[in-house]
């Protein structure tokens, strides 16, 4: 696959990206979004009511897998991860979090676990739900 896409980058350099890949799917706090039932590219809509109006949400969420009571959801990044101990970047945190909540409604019987992945390392920052209320008040949204 990689050959077939990147015909011009040397053999070394597609091994790199194969090892990465492999390395990122083996990740065993990841290994439920890679699973047999999970999705990938999954579409996301729904409607929030920020500051007293209603706002459409449209989204895509990199990696859906629900299982066991858990929802867990993951957005991939591929630049730099935060500092050891930073929070996490705020638009990631709050685009996350808008998906949380809209999941929220559609699982309302199960735990939401929504993760930014940064493919490097792989770097996991899984969201509390402090981190998510923080990112949608930041957003004018109350607490679900």
């Amino acid at each position: 696959f990689v050959a077939a896409r990147a015909p011009a980058f040397p053999r070394p350099a597609r091994a790199n990206v194969v090892r990465a890949a492999l390395d990122l799917i083996e990740t065993p706090d990841l290994a439920p979004l890679f699973a047999r039932d999970a999705r990938a590219e999954v579409s996301l809509s729904g409607r929030v009511v920020v500051e007293g109006v209603e706002r459409p949400v449209f989204g895509r969420i990199d990696r859906l897998a629900v299982a066991d009571g858990i929802v867990r959801l993951a957005d991939f990044k591929t630049g730099r991860p935060p500092d050891e101990g930073a929070p996490p970047p705020r638009p990631e945190t709050a685009q996350i979090a808008l998906y949380a909540r809209l999941l929220a409604r559609i699982y309302p019987d199960h735990a939401i676990r929504p993760m930014l992945v940064w493919t490097s390392g792989p770097v996991i920052r899984t969201l509390s739900e402090d981190e998510i209320a923080e990112a949608l008040a930041g957003l004018g949204l109350a607490a679900a």
